[in-house]
């Protein structure tokens, strides 16, 4: 399944333009002698193995900190080189992209290795631009839009680390945005914040530093921690096409939700209530994409994807994903807890997906259970600490099996909310929808399988099924034996789906 993404025809051809005539080749404004830094580095491209961007990606991660190690570079000559190196790596990130997602969707550690890699790029551009804008605020006559390219550089490298640290669901640097807002005041005093920016040569589309901000502001407003890995990516392009759309200002305006204080430094928040005017806050709001999110869809019904969101067979449905997340997300008001959480210790034993937990009830290998540590509890979900390492990163929308160490019934829930405080566990809060769910065998009159009943089978009463996607019939009645009879099920009503897994109503007839 893999090489179906790396045998992409045009996948393939950017990383050959890359190894073959990278855009640092072209940089006359640098010596004979500091060519040579960039000549190296494209020896070492060409001689990587192909569909290597991991690799790719840490030889200009290598280069740009050569470039910073040397003492004798102009402001001038580390601006250019600078963009050289950032434009190289671009093709060469949204390649590490989609093997990251491929790696996700496979279960393997390449992801692990590309994340490392594109962090890496991204810390090196970072730290290359606040050197240059350093050195240029004391440089004579230097020209804003100058200082304006190296800024608008170093937010977007920025965003695509806080976009990869979303793709693993942390951990995050707190430093980012302290480091941002601080790049984002001295933009705005200087007057260069909305000084229009070509990062891209060769093409017309235009950023600026408030540009960049904003599009990190959003991502991180968007609520990525309760979106599936494969959605966040989409989430990132669609907010680029909503960019326009989207305002940040120094004061509350209509639709704004949340905030953001650039001279504090912390990341964007709630807008739980007002702030007071002492406070220095931007005030995100979203309120005029709706209008744009609304266009779209009539667009995604026509069949019609614009360019940049996405292609193959499940684009229009991830673009549709995130549009009703983004609606939840930015315009609804945020659902009141609907039980109160109670902080708890403990150990539980959790099964992940419908077919291990089917396997263990019905005796089978134990070897699908793993030990989580339980942080808290209410009556519709537990929030519990997951280690990463023992198997794999849990899943939003994954379903899950838990019990205490008391053996309890098994609770059934689903995983609604990620986020990793450090590289080997993760926070999974859990929303349970079922209690001591039990196996049983069924048949639609096509063919015998494995049910998960959620509910007491009682002749007229209804009852939730779960089985894995796809294998129960919306209009097919279900026949099940259970304690030595046979009951039939009417189907009722629309199913709900979870990664890998559908839970279907039914009512005993």
């Amino acid at each position: 399944m893999e090489s179906v993404v790396w045998n992409n025809a045009r996948n393939d051809n950017e990383m050959r333009q890359l190894r073959e005539h990278p855009m640092f080749l072209n940089a006359p404004a640098l010596s004979l002698e500091k060519s040579r830094l960039l000549d190296e580095v494209r020896w070492r491209l060409q001689s990587l193995p192909e569909h290597e961007p991991g690799l790719a990606l840490d030889e200009i991660a290598a280069g740009i900190e050569l470039m910073l190690e040397g003492t004798d570079w102009s402001v001038h000559e580390l601006s250019t080189a600078l963009r050289e190196f950032d434009e190289s790596a671009q093709p060469v990130i949204r390649q590490a992209v989609k093997g990251f997602l491929q790696s996700a969707a496979l279960g393997t550690g390449r992801g692990e290795v590309l994340h490392a890699a594109s962090t890496r790029l991204f810390g090196a551009v970072v730290e290359a631009g606040h050197a240059i804008l350093q050195r240029q605020r004391y440089a004579p006559a230097i020209q804003p839009d100058a200082a304006a390219e190296i800024a608008a550089r170093l937010m977007r490298a920025e965003t695509g680390r806080l976009k990869w640290a979303h793709l693993l669901y942390g951990p995050y640097d707190d430093a980012l945005w302290q480091q941002m807002g601080a790049v984002f005041l001295e933009a705005e005093e200087d007057g260069r914040l909305m000084l229009p920016v070509h990062l891209r040569q060769g093409r017309d589309t235009e950023t600026s530093t408030y540009r960049e901000y904003l599009r990190a502001v959003a991502l991180q407003c968007s609520g990525l921690e309760q979106m599936p890995v494969e959605l966040v990516d989409v989430a990132d392009r669609l907010i680029l096409h909503l960019l326009p759309a989207l305002h940040l200002g120094a004061g509350p305006v209509e639709g704004a939700r949340f905030f953001v204080s650039p001279i504090l430094g912390g990341a964007p928040r709630r807008l739980v209530k007002a702030l007071s005017a002492e406070e220095p806050a931007w005030y995100f709001s979203p309120l005029l994409a709706d209008r744009v999110l609304g266009e779209l869809e009539a667009m995604l019904k026509k069949g019609v994807i614009p360019s940049g969101l996405g292609d193959g067979p499940v684009a229009k449905e991830h673009i549709a994903a995130c549009i009703r997340h983004f609606r939840r997300t930015w315009y609804d008001t945020p659902a009141a807890r609907r039980h109160r959480r109670h902080a708890m210790d403990g150990k539980l034993s959790a099964v992940r997906g419908v077919l291990s937990f089917n396997q263990i009830l019905s005796g089978g290998t134990s070897g699908d259970i793993a030990t989580w540590e339980l942080r808290d509890v209410s009556l519709s979900g537990l929030g519990a600490l997951a280690p990463v390492s023992e198997f794999g990163m849990p899943r939003i929308g994954e379903l899950v099996a838990v019990r205490s160490e008391d053996a309890a019934p098994w609770r059934l829930g689903m995983v609604r909310r990620i986020q990793r405080g450090d590289l080997s566990r993760a926070f999974v809060g859990i929303e349970t929808f079922a209690l001591e769910p039990r196996v049983v065998r069924a048949d639609d009159g096509r063919a015998p399988m494995e049910v998960l009943l959620c509910d007491p089978l009682r002749r007229g009463a209804q009852l939730r099924v779960v089985a894995p996607a796809g294998v129960l019939r919306s209009s097919a009645p279900l026949f099940v034996a259970e304690q030595g009879s046979i009951q039939k099920l009417k189907p009722i009503g629309a199913a709900w789906r979870g990664h890998e897994f559908e839970v279907r109503t039914y009512v005993a007839v």
